[in-house]
């Protein structure tokens, strides 16, 4: 007998599992991959033996070509019990005309034929189109498919080429549909790029740790009362992702306001005398996200960005990636306002004390918060492209004494900035 076959077949079936688990995901592997679990189920028959009664083995179910449907039957025969992580990847109808292995058009429903009746257990659901009647059907049968009460992760993603930022700004697209039937109780980690929801009929937008959004035009974008609401109640957030994207920028016209650029208007200054019964600019209340470890930023407006930031506390913030290459413009401000955000002006209630030892609370007053960096424990600043001025750049360094990792690659930044390094 060879000694591979003395091991025990516990022993082995915990190497596979470490082994089924470093595998990279399959949005991660090149296209000759060959996952893992079906690696060790071609040595011999021993170990193939093993690996089709361990269930752990199969809990990825990946679909990119047309192959890969009866690849799916089989996986999910070997496990019938277990949670599993679905990824969908489709392709562009120029890519179907050369390559007729890949999942396209004619492919595209038998592929949810295999996995719809397991919503029930979808861990996580990837669906990435890039053909407008892919995402048709897309559209339908995740408007009919019912709930997945255990998805934890959804990422829909549809690439199209724009050409420009000002044509996506400008698209207007078909009308969301309900997703899930609005019910995805136990969602923790949201990944949207080209596709948006019906942001008031999708209250599982809560309660989340990770929020990734990307490519919307500014119509589409959520309007600010469901941005806040979706923060106000995600305290656990830890992970931030805007790419072209984030609340909406202009309001739409309706009362209040829904577009960022009102919510985060500059703060009334020093001087300013408030009328009674006038509301303070929302920049006074932000929104707190004590747990928030990460913001991702790429091709955004600066004085967009400086709405947004007013509207957000994260004072544990450890990493921040900065790309921002939109043509012509000098985010000067911005790393400003990182720097030193304005002082804000607050309410605070005064508390009028009777003779008798009583006391209650009296009209608010207004004072100012001291002024401080907006992340002053930052750790890992990247910066892949950034036009901003010398002098904020090195104040922007300055005011970050805890910063151990830093990764910079500057467009339209004067080589002189290494130098304050």
């Amino acid at each position: 007998m060879p000694p591979i076959h003395l091991l025990p077949v516990e022993l082995l079936t915990r190497i596979f599992h470490l082994g089924v688990d470093s595998d990279p995901l399959p949005d991660d592997r090149p296209p000759e991959h060959r996952p893992f679990e079906v690696l060790v189920s071609h040595v011999c028959r021993h170990w193939r033996h093993i690996a089709l009664h361990t269930p752990h083995l199969w809990t990825t179910v990946h679909f990119r070509l047309k192959s890969h449907i009866d690849r799916g039957r089989a996986y999910l025969s070997r496990n019938a019990r277990l949670p599993i992580d679905i990824y969908v990847d489709t392709c562009a109808e120029d890519t179907a005309k050369h390559r007729k292995d890949l999942i396209f058009r004619d492919s595209f429903m038998p592929t949810f034929d295999v996995v719809l009746p397991h919503i029930d257990r979808w861990r996580e659901f990837h669906l990435k189109v890039a053909d407008l009647e892919c995402k048709g059907s897309a559209r339908k049968v995740l408007n009919t498919c019912g709930p997945a009460p255990l998805l934890r992760t959804l990422q829909l993603w549809h690439v199209q080429n724009w050409e420009s930022p000002e044509r996506l700004f400008g698209a207007i697209g078909p009308p969301p549909v309900v997703v899930f039937g609005g019910h995805l109780p136990r969602l923790k980690n949201i990944i949207l790029q080209g596709v948006n929801l019906p942001w008031t009929s999708s209250p599982f937008l809560s309660n989340l740790t990770a929020i990734e959004y990307a490519l919307h035009s500014d119509d589409v974008r959520m309007p600010w009362e469901q941005w806040r609401h979706m923060l106000v109640s995600s305290p656990n957030l830890e992970r931030l992702c805007l790419h072209y994207s984030g609340p909406r920028a202009k309001s739409s016209g309706g009362s209040p306001p829904d577009g960022i650029e009102w919510w985060g208007a500059d703060p009334p200054a020093p001087d300013d005398v408030i009328p009674p019964g006038v509301q303070l600019p929302p920049a006074a209340d932000p929104v707190l996200l004590p747990r928030l470890q990460e913001i991702q930023l790429h091709d955004l407006d600066s004085d967009y960005l400086i709405a947004l930031f007013r509207t957000l506390d994260a004072p544990h913030l450890r990493a921040l990636h900065l790309e921002l290459d939109t043509e012509d413009q000098d985010f000067t401000p911005f790393v400003q306002y990182l720097v030193a955000p304005p002082l804000a002006l607050v309410k605070s209630p005064h508390h009028h004390h009777h003779a008798n030892g009583d006391a209650h609370d009296g009209p608010s007053s207004l004072h100012r918060n001291a002024s401080r960096p907006k992340f002053p424990h930052l750790k890992s600043l990247t910066v892949s492209a950034l036009t901003c001025s010398l002098e904020s750049w090195r104040a922007l360094l300055e005011s970050a004494p805890e910063l151990t990792r830093l990764e910079a690659d500057f467009l339209g930044t004067p080589e002189s900035a290494f130098d304050v390094l």
